[in-house]
């Protein structure tokens, strides 16, 4: 799990342990398609994450929400934190993003660029989870990206050792506007990555991916970090494009002393081209298995080597919005 990191009077909540137009309520919006970019070649920044090259795109999914309180900590835990206007979205239009000596990202409302000067974390390291972690701010308005490092270890009987990704990667973006006690926040988690030319996708073989990503779960009362926890994959078999896997989800409460499990997603759909889009309904998010979303999956390297996940999901109490990439662990059963 990521680390904690707080900055009063902000609540970061792209790191633990946004506005879209769309359904109030914790009610899916779906939109079309990935955002491609026409980037300049890219310029190396010096920092972990996995770069997006001059031909990336990326999928996004996106929540909008007001937090209230949650100023004061005690013992490290914000007290009296609460969420309304939850929004969330897939896919938002006028979503963009580019990769040049930094990044410059914009969603048709705000835009922002970070680069050196607004790097202020990068925990990646050989092997790691790390993030690289950029803060911008101007009066009421502050804007934060995390860009995550993933990796994993395994070890079973075909041996052991780490994979980490090296074709997709995953951020976060988040908008906030304070104003005295309460906060407006724009969520914004994408996945990015080279796509696999539709030519270039297998036609044959099963392929297991390790998912890892991350997210925030919201309820009225509760604001939580999402990380996906561990032996979570999906399973593709290409010669009938049919995707199968379970999404579990976990992390850290903000708002209550609480670390642990929130619930899972399915993860069903059908291959077409290099991407697979689907819903699902009576997932078990929380204490009743009635939430409905959807996700969207991007197949990215030269040959599908890896992916990158977005998802949403909502019933109108309990809402939610993250990432992951997902890659083939040589060692994985």
């Amino acid at each position: 799990m990521h680390k904690s990191v707080w900055l009063v009077p902000t609540l970061i909540v792209l790191v633990g342990c946004g506005g879209e137009k769309g359904t109030s309520g914790g009610t899916v919006v779906v939109n079309p398609g990935p955002s491609p970019t026409t980037s300049p070649p890219p310029v190396t920044l010096n920092t972990g994450e996995v770069k997006p090259r001059g031909d990336a795109a990326y999928i996004v999914a996106a929540m909008e929400l007001s937090t209230t309180g949650g100023v004061a900590q005690t013992n490290g835990v914000i007290t009296a934190g609460s969420t309304t206007d939850r929004i969330v979205t897939l896919d938002p239009p006028g979503f963009s993003a580019d990769y040049n000596a930094g990044y410059r990202l914009a969603d048709g409302v705000n835009s922002a660029n970070f680069g050196a000067a607004q790097l202020t974390a990068d925990t990646t390291r050989p092997n790691g989870n790390g993030v690289v972690f950029f803060a911008s701010t101007s009066g009421a308005a502050q804007n934060y990206l995390a860009l995550y490092q993933q990796s994993e270890f395994i070890s079973s009987f075909k041996g052991s050792g780490y994979v980490t990704a090296r074709y997709g990667g995953t951020g976060g973006w988040q908008h906030t506007v304070v104003n005295g006690a309460t906060r407006r926040t724009r969520l914004k988690y994408f996945g990015y990555g080279s796509p696999t030319p539709t030519a270039s996708m297998p036609r044959t073989g099963v392929v297991r991916y390790s998912l890892l990503g991350s997210g925030n779960y919201a309820t009225d009362t509760d604001l939580w970090f999402l990380s996906s926890t561990s032996s979570v994959s999906v399973t593709v078999d290409f010669s009938t494009g049919t995707v199968t896997g379970t999404m579990s989800l976990g992390g850290e409460n903000f708002y209550k002393n609480q670390v642990g499990g929130v619930g899972s997603f399915p993860i069903r759909g059908n291959v077409a081209g290099n991407m697979v889009t689907n819903g699902f309904a009576g997932a078990g998010i929380g204490p009743v298995a009635d939430v409905s979303g959807q996700f969207r999956i991007m197949f990215v390297g030269p040959a599908a080597e890896e992916l990158v996940l977005t998802y949403v999901f909502g019933n109108g109490t309990r809402t939610g919005v993250g990432a992951a990439v997902g890659f083939v662990h040589p060692y994985a059963l």
